[in-house]
């Protein structure tokens, strides 16, 4: 690269990064739910508790929470893992095109421009889906090179990283198969040629089943029809079901030139064979959306991350899109011998027009998949008392303050608002106004400690009183 290829480059990363961490200027602390979750299983993984579905990303947040304060720097962790994201698509893109600086920098910026919100995640949030993102696009690039070049090394580094995934976040494998599967067969007389070699595939489904068994702590009798009713995502499985619309994922002017680019490669022959894994990404990824409207069921992955998968396939097309756009009009100014500030000025001013409208509503959100704050500064205060409470102690709060008890105070809330614990008990102890109700309830579930924003006017001794309150419960 030139140097001052270079120098756009760090330019358009360092715009990457305060793209991502803008939503956290007002707010220090994770947004999702997703990201409270894996801080609590951080914690239990260094308690001795391995049994993680995603103990890979669990162990490397364990690891950051060794290093420093992982509540302090979580706010920054979405921007820096986006910055290095898009810094690995930049380096895909660039071995897969020769070379060509504009296509990889293009398509990192419409990388960037994939929309983020509650219900579909997204790069502003740091979570397994997004912790495997750089490792996405480098299996499915050393796999495609290495079948196109039959480079068995390529092949490997893909296997390697898909195996390192599955502990790690699993979905990020099993979206792909379907692609890789078909667009092997396009490649099958080297399959056929070297089929020992790529039994080696077969490392995948036997550690994916022999982590799945552990995990789950299953007979191998059950493992097969457990996994097997595992990988069918039927409607509900997710906290919310909406019927998103395409636009709350990408832009329309990115999905336009995404057509065009899609064009360019199926006419142009010497690119259908090159980037036909990026042809085949979104069509395969469309039609298994398409299914779960109709038959309301998605198989190996669920319909939330799908969608997102697809958007995930698109920046590369768009990127082709925008090229070959700007190409014939760079042409027309150079035959014609126009003056290079013009042609400079015009190329300028369509690759703003075209990102300004690719980023025009990019914090704009769903009204059912708005970001939510599980606390605020009051409330971290009142959790960082709960911390100094004796060990061993569970804490009744409101659903969505619970999910940040462990992460702060190391004890355990009676129930969170999705994922863990006794979620009815805690609904029922704040919705009733009985005093011998409430008190039932945490005698039941043998809770001393009630934490609260608003007094509850039990006859309770009150240990701590900041705008939260805490009662010490005598049962």
């Amino acid at each position: 690269m030139k140097r001052g290829q270079t120098i756009i480059l760090i330019c358009t990363l360092v715009f990457i990064f305060f793209l991502v961490y803008a939503i956290h200027f007002s707010y220090p602390f994770p947004y999702h739910i997703d990201e409270w979750k894996h801080i609590a299983n951080a914690i239990d993984v260094q308690s001795g508790n391995f049994n993680q579905i995603e103990l890979g990303f669990d162990l490397f947040l364990l690891a950051l929470s060794i290093l420093s304060n992982i509540l302090l720097i979580y706010k920054f962790l979405p921007a820096f893992w986006a910055v290095i994201s898009a810094l690995t698509l930049f380096y895909v893109v660039y071995r897969k095109t020769n070379s060509n600086f504009w296509i990889a920098l293009f398509s990192v910026i419409f990388f960037a421009s994939i929309k983020s919100n509650s219900n579909l995640t997204g790069i502003w949030f740091f979570t397994p889906l997004t912790f495997a993102l750089p490792f996405i696009f480098l299996y499915i690039y050393f796999f495609t090179e290495g079948i196109e070049k039959q480079n068995k090394k390529y092949i490997l580094y893909s296997l390697a990283i898909m195996a390192f995934l599955l502990p790690t976040h699993a979905v990020s494998v099993l979206f792909a198969i379907p692609i890789l599967f078909v667009y092997s067969l396009f490649n099958f007389n080297y399959l056929k040629k070297e089929f020992k070699f790529f039994s080696l595939f077969l490392i995948i489904p036997i550690v994916g089943i022999l982590f799945y068994k552990i995990i789950f702590n299953l007979s191998w009798n059950s493992v097969l029809q457990h996994l097997t009713n595992a990988l069918q995502f039927k409607y509900g499985w997710g906290v919310a079901e909406f019927r998103n619309s395409f636009f709350e994922i990408y832009s329309p002017i990115g999905f336009i030139l995404a057509f065009f680019g899609i064009s360019i490669i199926l006419f142009k022959k010497e690119y259908t064979k090159k980037y036909l894994i990026y042809i085949l990404w979104p069509i395969i990824l469309l039609v298994s959306i398409a299914n779960y409207r109709l038959f309301e069921i998605s198989f190996l992955s669920p319909y939330q991350r799908n969608l997102y998968y697809f958007a995930l396939g698109l920046p590369f097309l768009s990127a082709i899109g925008l090229y070959f756009i700007i190409k014939p009009v760079k042409n027309y100014f150079e035959k014609n011998n126009k003056e290079k500030i013009i042609k400079f000025i015009t190329i300028l001013i369509l690759i703003v027009l075209v990102f300004f409208l690719t980023f025009k509503a990019y914090y704009k959100l769903p009204e059912q998949s708005q970001l939510y704050k599980s606390i605020d500064k009051d409330d971290y205060k009142a959790l960082l008392f709960i911390k100094n409470l004796p060990s061993g102690e569970k804490i009744m709060a409101e659903l969505l303050v619970s999910t940040a008890i462990k992460p702060i105070s190391g004890k355990e809330p009676l129930g969170t608002i999705y994922f863990t614990g006794d979620k009815q008990s805690v609904e029922n102890f704040f919705s009733s106004e009985d005093c011998k109700k409430k008190e039932n309830i945490l005698k039941l579930k043998q809770i001393r400690y009630v934490l609260t924003k608003e007094p509850i006017d039990c006859n309770w001794s009150i240990v701590y009183n900041n705008k939260n309150y805490i009662y010490n419960i005598s049962l």
